[in-house]
């Protein structure tokens, strides 16, 4: 059963898979996967085995089902969450590999865990790069810190007994026209709406004024979900995020929680630390979670936030303009996020990365596969493992093989607009559409447009200009 234990907790929904227990704290269950293996577990992280297409698995984390039709061989096409699962001898990660897999071999056998940090006790620590919120402000996948691990891709599966990873076909397939692609979102948003109805606890949507949690209201209403609206804020908050989720809020007479911060707590940023093992930095480690900005999120609460949705927006086609796979390398990348010289570990990780996408190709240009395969297995990954320290779940409802296909179906111009989420949000809640989606003013859009000519001209001078003198006029 599930622990109640308040408060941020260290390695919480956590697993490792060895050849002996792994207790790293009291509590942690474990089973028999094989005669060699065991799969150790804090007890807050669901495991259950199941029958699926005639054979045993055990399945891991949250899956909940999107699509109404019999879910296939592949459980990360209809299932939404973060979760694995084991199918003897193979691990597979769900569809956006936001619940971390890490493998590696160590004198005792194959070590898989989804926690770095507890990987990190068993071998040497190659070094970690300062990561700040600006700029690359995660770790690449397949990279790692620790020495002899790497990181589970989407379209990898893991052969537990080597550990060694082998690619499958996680390929995303447009639907036939984007009003079928509309049909199956909203089709498979309201099925996750509906499963999350029968859960305890309170359902809280993280609502903002952009297009992704409104996305999601649009299929909490239209299923008649009970749940309730949280805005979290602090220096830096857009107010529109505020004011518009609650002008949203009053009119459709549900709770909004505008949740501000405490007085800064570093204990927490060090449970974050070690439970992280600062693989990242955002607003999480910066502000949220030593302001604690997730107070309201007890145990069998579930939060709903936004995530994958931005893979339909085209979210990297302005930082990544003149690059494809034919001419990228790690250090342009880094260039693209970076003035510093280049991190060595950082370059030679995205290298490894354009290594195998080139010979592994999933049907997406560099812009499409650096946001699911970085963004969302890297960033995206990493921040909600961090949620995993909560007392309650964080849920990315889109990442699901079904919903991610359909995201990728408009032509370009009409995903940068978001066509589809648009369309979407009106065919589910259509009385939504009177509310202003991301509202800017004329200075919001000048300091945008000054921001980014800044970071435009950061990156074409260190293209042309020595490092040394580069270091200098930043100084």
């Amino acid at each position: 059963m599930p622990s109640s234990e308040p408060g941020l907790v260290a390695h919480r929904r956590q697993f490792v898979l060895a050849s002996a227990a792994v207790l790293p704290e009291p509590g942690w269950l474990s089973l028999a996967i094989t005669n060699e293996l065991r799969l150790s577990y804090q007890p807050d992280l669901p495991v259950r085995r199941l029958d699926h297409a005639g054979r045993q698995v055990t399945l891991f984390g949250y899956g909940l089902t999107a699509a109404t039709e019999p879910v296939g061989a592949d459980l990360a096409e209809s299932l939404a969450g973060r979760f694995g699962w084991i199918d003897w001898p193979y691990l597979y990660p769900d569809a956006g590999a936001l619940f971390p897999i890490y493998y590696g071999n160590t004198p005792e056998g194959p070590f898989v865990t989804s926690s770095l940090a507890l990987a990190g006790r068993m071998t040497d620590a190659t070094g970690q790069r300062q990561i700040s919120w600006a700029g690359l402000n995660w770790t690449p996948p397949p990279g790692t810190p620790v020495s002899g691990f790497r990181k589970l891709m989407r379209d990898q599966r893991l052969h537990i007994p080597t550990a060694t990873a082998e690619p499958i076909d996680r390929a995303l397939r447009p639907a036939a026209s984007v009003e079928q692609a509309r049909d199956n979102m909203a089709e498979d948003l309201a099925g996750i709406s509906g499963t999350l109805q029968d859960r305890p606890g309170t359902i809280y949507l993280a609502l903002t004024a952009g297009l992704d949690s409104r996305t999601l209201l649009a299929a909490l209403i239209a299923t008649d979900t009970q749940f309730e609206c949280i805005t979290q804020t602090f220096d830096g908050v857009n107010p529109n995020d505020i004011e518009v989720a609650g002008r949203i809020a009053r009119h459709l007479g549900l709770k909004h929680h505008v949740i501000g911060p405490e007085i800064r707590d570093e204990s927490l940023t060090q449970i974050w630390r070690e439970h992280s093992a600062k693989t990242y930095s955002d607003a999480d480690n910066i502000h949220l979670l030593p302001q604690n900005q997730y107070r309201f999120l007890k145990a069998d609460d579930v939060l709903v936030r936004g995530g994958c949705f931005e893979l339909g927006r085209r979210f990297y086609s302005s930082r990544l303009v003149g690059l494809d796979f034919s001419n990228a390398t790690g250090a342009a990348l880094w260039s693209r996020f970076e003035t510093e010289a280049p991190d060595p570990q950082t370059v030679a990780a995205l290298d490894e990365w354009l290594d195998w996408r080139r010979r592994h190709d999933n049907g997406l240009d560099l812009v499409d596969a650096f946001y699911i395969d970085q963004r969302a297995g890297g960033w995206l990954s990493a921040v909600e493992h961090s949620l995993d320290m909560m007392p309650g779940l964080s849920l990315p409802a889109a990442n699901c093989g079904r919903i991610l296909s359909a995201l990728i179906t408009p032509g370009e111009a009409d995903r940068e607009a978001g066509r589809l989420q648009r369309e979407t949000i009106r065919q589910l809640a259509p009385g939504l559409q009177k509310f202003p989606i991301n509202p800017t003013s004329f200075g919001d859009r000048a300091t945008k447009l000054l921001r980014r000519t800044k970071d435009g001209l950061k990156r074409r001078l260190k293209q042309v200009l020595p490092v040394g003198l580069v270091q200098k006029l930043k100084r």
